[in-house]
């Protein structure tokens, strides 16, 4: 292919038919690259990614016992397709595998739960004091679906689904709308600082950057960044976020040599598309041409 990286890197959102942006960057030596790494998007389940960022500093300081229970129950948490969410009955869990469910299978129930412990204030703090002055978090998952069915007109969320999938266009929905001031938001380029922060210890104590490390590296879904780099001796770590045309991936790629690379790719596409394969491809090519020219 010619061109330069970035012109490839446009290629692969221009011929899944999406709306890209990207930013990586290589934590060891700091090199960068990036498409549109500023232009902000609405975050979806990425939003998971500062929250557990503002849950390990709870703990740090004393003011949440990662062993403490909390009871979710089915008739008041928020409902999705993975974890605890997508159960029947009751389930009682410590935080800190609450945390685990929400960031290895974007458990949406375990996320509002929390984000109802920690609260916007404490978030919004967690983001200014890591400088991602781009981000804004108004809400959890539960607030992105009543801004979907209210968007509609709809009385439930299934009816919201339903009527998008018909629709020519999701741009005129203020659901998808990132100079929407309800909508959480945040960029390319904030994710990977907060990347860096997490992978170097800034983010919270050595302990709890090391756990959100881990179970990071234990999320289930392997078709975005990760299916970029399918090799044995690589290890990738992230955090996805999926809601009808938005399909997001924040992460880490390191390689056993020591090298790691922090690397963040939003897209939208244009009309609902709940199964978009070439969107989840585009993610993977994207974050390989990234990676590969900063090595």
């Amino acid at each position: 292919m010619t061109g330069t990286t970035a012109d490839r890197i446009q290629r692969c959102f221009d011929d899944a038919g999406i709306l890209g942006s990207v930013h990586a960057i290589a934590l060891h030596d700091h090199g960068e690259i990036g498409v549109l790494s500023d232009e902000p998007a609405v975050l979806a389940s990425v939003y998971k990614l500062p929250l557990a960022v503002a849950y390990a500093r709870m703990v740090d300081a004393g003011r949440l016992d990662p062993r403490a229970t909390v009871m979710l129950d089915p008739e008041t948490r928020t409902h999705g397709a993975t974890g605890f969410a997508a159960m029947t009955d009751p389930v009682t869990v410590t935080w800190r595998d609450a945390v685990r469910s929400m960031m290895a299978v974007s458990d949406n129930a375990a996320a509002d739960a929390l984000l109802d412990v920690v609260g916007i204030t404490r978030l919004a703090d967690v983001l200014d004091d890591l400088g991602l002055a781009s981000t804004r978090i108004t809400g959890g998952i539960r607030d992105l679906y009543a801004s979907l069915v209210d968007d509609c007109g709809s009385t439930s969320l299934a009816d919201a689904i339903t009527h998008v999938r018909d629709l020519d266009s999701l741009a005129d929905l203020a659901t998808f709308d990132p100079a929407n001031p309800h909508n959480s938001i945040g960029t390319c380029r904030d994710m990977t600082r907060l990347l860096s922060s997490l992978w170097t210890d800034r983010a919270a104590s050595p302990e709890q950057c090391e756990f959100l490390r881990t179970i990071m590296a234990q999320q289930v879904w392997t078709q975005r960044i990760s299916a970029g780099f399918p090799f044995d001796d690589v290890i990738v770590a992230g955090k996805t976020g999926t809601f009808v045309g938005l399909r997001h991936e924040a992460g880490v790629v390191e390689y056993p040599n020591g090298e790691a690379y922090a690397v963040a790719v939003f897209t939208t596409s244009t009309r609902a598309r709940l199964i978009l394969p070439a969107a989840e491809t585009a993610i993977a090519q994207a974050a390989k041409l990234a990676v590969a020219h900063l090595r």
